[in-house]
């Protein structure tokens, strides 16, 4: 970081290096998933989380350097911010990309361990589990009600 920073560059600088950290977790989560590693994924979540709240204080800083200012406007009255900005959408984008693929193999991962309980269930002549593939309770019916009414 350069000493002659405005604090809006400043703040801009300091969101590109959280969103780059992001990118790099969101690696790590990925991986952490396709090798079912639940010790390594919620150590990588609570990094995430660390930096989220690091990114919400930059953002502060950056609401707070912009005043009332719109952000295209400052961008146009200092030099080097739109390559800043440009950077940070490009991050942006990259990580949305990164959390979608994830979501997805969790999605699969997820369906395919349903279809596995469901498998396991007809395998064993589970007529009425307690809970049923997607986690949900399955109802049940009361012997004691049932054979009053």
């Amino acid at each position: 970081m350069r000493d002659h920073q405005s604090p809006l560059e400043a703040a801009l600088a300091d969101v590109h290096a959280t969103v780059t950290e992001l990118l790099t977790t969101a690696d790590e989560q990925y991986a952490a998933v396709v090798e079912r590693d639940r010790e390594r994924l919620e150590s990588v979540t609570r990094q995430q989380e660390r930096l989220s709240v690091r990114l919400e204080r930059a953002e502060r800083k950056r609401a707070a350097a912009l005043a009332d200012q719109p952000f295209a406007a400052a961008l146009a009255t200092q030099p080097g911010l739109a390559t800043l900005a440009q950077a940070i959408a490009s991050s942006v984008r990259d990580l949305q990309a990164k959390h979608a693929h994830t979501q997805g193999l969790i999605e699969q991962a997820a369906e395919l361990n349903g279809q596995t309980i469901l498998f396991l269930q007809r395998l064993v002549g589970a007529t009425s589990p307690a809970y049923g593939a997607r986690g949900t309770s399955a109802p049940r019916q009361s012997v004691l009600l049932d054979s009053r009414a």
